[in-house]
């Protein structure tokens, strides 16, 4: 008897008028919100926290623009000119890779680039003349920088080399004196410092624009007729590129 009365029971809240209506009115009454005050406030999905750390490559381009001096050291080299301060430019192309960590807002990391900057100039007199060239070039630097969600300002420095050919000498004659000619085309060591922004627009794509300051320091080179010259060699650059980090997104140590 208990059956019959239970089965007639739920079949009236079902088929009975309104049973729609109350059944609606159920389902509201269930709605995960506990709060009813915030029935009507949209539901924030937390968005997962971007972070730089890990290993990324990438390439870049751009433009650099220096300065060599080109002095006698002994005897008179330039056969009466004191010297020569020449003006290298022209574009660059190249490689990077590195890995960085975030702590809170800030980041730290190692990067290397390597590349070609295609930077030459030249100046001559009537009784002598002075030439650079840049050619294969590359940093080893640490970097530091604060972050503002996807995007990073940061400042690097450390070491950078350079094969740089120097060649200087007098002309008689309007042709060049082969001894009085001097020639160095050597690989150069010296230090950077520069600063930059970058700016992740995909999960694992980001882009950047850079600017660095390279200093090799003074060599010097001789002639057949024993002079010596003393070169000073440095270059700005500035290049803009991409980078893609190789592994998925980690949230940042805290």
């Amino acid at each position: 008897m208990r059956k019959v009365v239970l089965i007639a029971s739920c079949s009236y809240l079902l088929f009975a008028p309104g049973a729609v209506d109350r059944g609606a009115a159920i389902a509201a009454d269930l709605d995960w919100r506990i709060d009813r005050s915030m029935k009507d406030e949209p539901v924030v999905v937390p968005r997962y926290p971007f972070s730089w750390t890990g290993f990324y490559l990438g390439g870049h381009l751009g433009y650099g623009w220096g300065d060599t001096s080109t002095r006698g050291q002994s005897g008179a080299p330039f056969d009466g000119d004191d010297g020569f301060t020449v003006h290298p430019s022209g574009w660059l192309g190249g490689f990077q890779g590195g890995y960085n960590w975030q702590i809170d807002n800030l980041v730290f990391g190692l990067e290397g680039d390597l590349g070609s900057i295609g930077a030459d100039d030249s100046e001559s007199s009537a009784t002598a003349f002075t030439k650079a060239e840049y050619g294969t070039y590359g940093t080893l630097t640490g970097r530091l920088g604060f972050v503002d969600e996807r995007w990073l300002f940061y400042l690097k420095g450390g070491f950078a080399f350079a094969n740089i050919e120097n060649t200087a000498g007098a002309i008689a004659g309007g042709v060049v004196d082969p001894t009085d000619l001097t020639k160095s085309d050597e690989t150069h060591g010296g230090w950077t410092i520069g600063g930059g922004a970058e700016f992740a627009f995909q999960p694992n794509w980001s882009m950047k624009i850079e600017y660095l300051y390279m200093d090799f320091g003074e060599d010097t080179s001789g002639n057949a007729d024993g002079d010596t010259f003393r070169h000073d060699n440095d270059i700005h650059t500035i290049k803009v590129g991409v980078n893609y980090r190789l592994q998925r997104i980690e949230p940042p140590l805290r």
